[in-house]
């Protein structure tokens, strides 16, 4: 695969100014259904990124992803910190070595899965990232229909009952009609790195 520099950077910075706008409503969900932390955690590995980037080069990105991650792994806490540094050092490998970045997401995610016990179904960030990734490799690449059926998953967590994490203690009914924060934090950083 090759990498543009501009777009890529662009759909980055997308993605990051999305995650940091919505923070107060994933810190509100995460308030209700967690340990509140969520929102300022995504918010704040969005500002380490785009600090980051400033000075990278992007159109080796396989590189720069893995040393992206390095810089996290330092600045980026809780339990969505750690996920998303798995996940983005899968990445890294799988876009020098996979054909297209459909591929190479799920080699990432596979990798993911590897390292934790949360599937589809236990109301994590996986029942947004699982039916994103599958679609768009099914799709050929079909962004708004991935974005599409990540959206629905992230709904579907509105009535799960949890299965992993603090929401576990809690009675069913303080989370119904809540989505997962972890969840609803990865959809809007995918809709806004698919934004065009």
């Amino acid at each position: 695969m090759t990498f543009d520099d501009k777009t890529v950077r662009s759909r980055i910075e997308k993605a990051c100014d999305a995650v940091m706008k919505e923070e107060p409503t994933i810190t509100r969900y995460d308030e209700i259904v967690g340990d509140g932390d969520c929102g300022y955690t995504l918010r704040d590995g969005a500002k380490q990124v785009l600090q980051f980037i400033s000075s990278a080069d992007l159109s080796a990105l396989p590189a720069t992803v893995s040393d992206l991650v390095t810089d996290l792994e330092v600045n980026m806490g809780g339990t969505s910190g750690a996920l998303y540094c798995i996940f983005l050092t899968a990445l890294s490998a799988a876009l020098a070595t996979e054909k297209t970045l459909p591929d190479a997401l799920k080699a990432a995610m596979e990798q993911l899965l590897k390292y934790t016990r949360a599937r589809l179904g236990d109301r994590t960030m996986l029942d947004c990232l699982i039916p994103f990734v599958e679609t768009l490799r099914e799709s050929g690449g079909d962004a708004k229909k991935a974005i599409e059926e990540a959206k629905k998953g992230v709904e579907g967590t509105k009535t799960m009952q949890a299965k992993l994490g603090r929401s576990t203690y809690l009675d069913e009914s303080a989370t119904m009609g809540v989505p997962d924060p972890g969840a609803y934090g990865l959809l809007i950083l995918l809709q806004g790195m698919c934004e065009m």
